[in-house]
């Protein structure tokens, strides 16, 4: 039977997961066939934007947050693995893609 670290470092990944794609989701619905985003306005392009840069930081926040409950609850055999890399994010910080 899984232990409760496991379930909520699982269910951590998978919300992380979730929210990541939808952002990647509504920036697709946004672009038309030439790739280029359209908005209604300067106020929708502003709010479209803070939206995908929220769900973008809840869905980091997440995968390292399960990341690292995984890594905690399984440290004596595979945890090393995963804290070495996202320790390495932590400290040198997230790469990520510019907006064209």
């Amino acid at each position: 039977m899984p232990e409760l670290e496991d379930i909520y470092g699982v269910t951590l990944l998978g919300v992380g997961t979730v929210l990541y794609l939808w952002r990647n989701k509504r920036k697709f619905d946004r672009t038309n066939a030439a790739g280029i985003e359209r908005f209604d306005g300067y106020a929708g392009k502003l709010s479209a934007r803070t939206a995908d840069a929220f769900l973008w930081l809840l869905a980091v926040s997440s995968l390292m947050t399960g990341a690292i409950v995984l890594a905690i609850a399984h440290n004596s055999t595979w945890g090393w693995m995963v804290i070495l890399p996202v320790a390495w994010v932590m400290i040198f910080g997230i790469p990520h893609s510019r907006y064209k």
